[in-house]
């Protein structure tokens, strides 16, 4: 019955992730109703990018969010409960096992029946994520190397949970501008300096002729 309920919830959060119409089952629907509002619940990314939470929309594209709190307070009014995952994320960070189990009845879906020993939505997300297969000729017949200036770029290190950006590959022509426009900035300012106490010099020996 647990695991029942379990993959009841698994399954609603999934559909609430994919930024549907928020259905009320209340009093305030009527009023929906009524006022021709819609609502819509889906998942957004944190400010951060480390963390995924669900919020409430004005529309159906899940891009404006429906309070400054990220819908949650619009959900408590209109359906009396606190909105799952609105200050949680819905994706831990713990790594998950992708090696099929040798047990065929350990949920597997009859997937090792296959040549490999990778869990086939395993397979699934890496076909299409992104990748830098470089140097992999020896175990990729063809590597997809598309990835790796994007990667190289980014530099991202995660801390704590969160994401922090790290500082992206250093550009040796711009480091060398910035030096050159440095030097010849201290250089201008001792020379305007010069010229002015020359100035100077020469106004007070005017005087003293006079």
């Amino acid at each position: 019955a647990e695991e029942g309920e379990e993959e009841e919830e698994e399954q609603e959060l999934r559909e609430m992730a994919e930024c549907r119409e928020l259905e009320v089952n209340n009093d305030n629907r009527r009023k929906l109703e009524e006022e021709e509002a819609q609502y819509f619940i889906g998942a957004y990314c944190s400010d951060s990018g480390a963390a995924i939470h669900l919020g409430v929309f004005t529309e159906e594209s899940c891009s404006q969010f429906a309070d400054e709190f990220g819908g949650a307070s619009t959900y408590a009014t209109l359906t009396g409960g606190e909105l799952p995952y609105a200050d949680s994320t819905m994706i831990g960070s713990e790594c998950m096992a992708c090696k099929e189990p040798a047990d065929a009845d350990q949920n597997n879906n009859n997937d090792q029946q296959d040549e490999d020993e990778v869990k086939e939505g395993c397979e699934r997300l890496y076909e299409a994520a992104g990748k830098c297969e470089y140097g992999l000729s020896d175990s990729v017949q063809y590597p997809n190397t598309a990835g790796c200036n994007f990667m190289e770029g980014i530099k991202i290190v995660r801390k704590n949970g969160q994401i922090v950006s790290g500082p992206g590959s250093k550009n040796t022509a711009a480091s060398v501008f910035i030096g050159l426009f440095a030097c010849s900035f201290v250089l201008l300012g001792g020379y305007a300096y010069y010229l002015k106490t020359k100035l100077d010099r020469a106004k007070v020996n005017l005087v003293s002729e006079e």
